[in-house]
């Protein structure tokens, strides 16, 4: 079975290994081609090449890019089954997927959590939604990339994701605000850390990234800003749409959008940290 894999940026790159190591041929697209690929693994730097893969696994900057590409396929007579392992707005995933079905076309959305670190060593959180049949045969595939959870119909892997980053983008800004404040009051950070990981504060902002990142301030996780700040923009437009409108999830989303706007759209998002200790974040 040949799969292609469109979209091998940082996270791309670090999976799509793992499907040639799991005995697919892949055939991987982009608009650049990474600096280093598995020989196994075909770089076309034509999206028709793609177009006859019996699964097409997407992993995009957002779901506008991502329906642009499945829809320019499809005018290829690419019949393929369609993972988008993105972060896209749950509304566009439902209406690729109507849009696909009514033409006997199969889609599902998985999108990860685990950053690039876990892309590499396969360890990827996958959260899948759409038809439960459709991700059950998907998923020997999939496995090959991480641990899969079905969460429901499509675009709950869309939600699930969203919401994830909200929490975690929530605790990140709660723990920089700490671990400034406790500097400023001449608490050690390495001391601020043994005590937050050994308490009922701890996150995994203060288990993986404070010491690795922020201390260190390399500020070089893997994943930016802007991509935090998309996705909790897409947990607040859900939030809202469900009803709810907490004021929590509004003021993370402005912090996060204030920063962006500092310090640009290349930022990693540690670096939010250097606005939180100049007290330079206002809500």
């Amino acid at each position: 079975m040949t799969i292609g894999f469109i979209g091998l940026g940082k996270m791309g790159a670090a999976m799509a290994p793992h499907l040639v190591e799991a005995g697919y041929s892949v055939i991987g697209h982009d608009i650049v081609k990474p600096p280093a690929l598995p020989a196994e693994l075909v770089f076309a730097s034509d999206l028709a090449s793609v177009a006859n893969c019996k699964i097409v696994i997407t992993m995009l900057p957002d779901g506008d890019i991502v329906e642009g590409v499945i829809k320019t396929l499809c005018t290829m007579g690419c019949k393929a089954k369609f993972i988008d392992m993105s972060s896209s707005h749950p509304d566009v995933s439902l209406r690729l997927y109507l849009a696909l079905k009514a033409d006997n076309i199969s889609f599902i959305d998985a999108p990860v959590s685990g950053g690039v670190g876990r892309a590499q060593n396969a360890c990827l959180q996958i959260m899948a939604g759409g038809d439960a049949e459709e991700v059950a045969q998907l998923e020997p595939t999939l496995s090959s990339m991480g641990s899969v959870i079905y969460l429901g119909p499509a675009g709950c892997g869309h939600a699930m994701k969203a919401l994830n980053n909200y929490v975690s983008a929530a605790g990140l800004i709660a723990s920089f605000e700490a671990l400034a404040v406790a500097r400023d009051l001449g608490i050690a950070p390495e001391r601020f850390l043994e005590v937050i990981n050994s308490s009922t504060g701890r996150n995994n902002t203060t288990e993986s990234k404070i010491e690795r990142y922020v201390l260190s301030e390399t500020f070089d996780s893997g994943f930016a800003l802007k991509l935090m700040a998309k996705d909790v923009a897409i947990a607040s437009s859900i939030s809202a749409a469900s009803g709810a409108h907490g004021p929590v999830t509004a003021a993370v989303r402005q912090f996060l959008e204030t920063g962006l706007a500092s310090l640009g759209d290349e930022a990693d998002h540690t670096e939010l940290y250097l606005k939180v200790a100049n007290h330079q974040v206002g809500l």
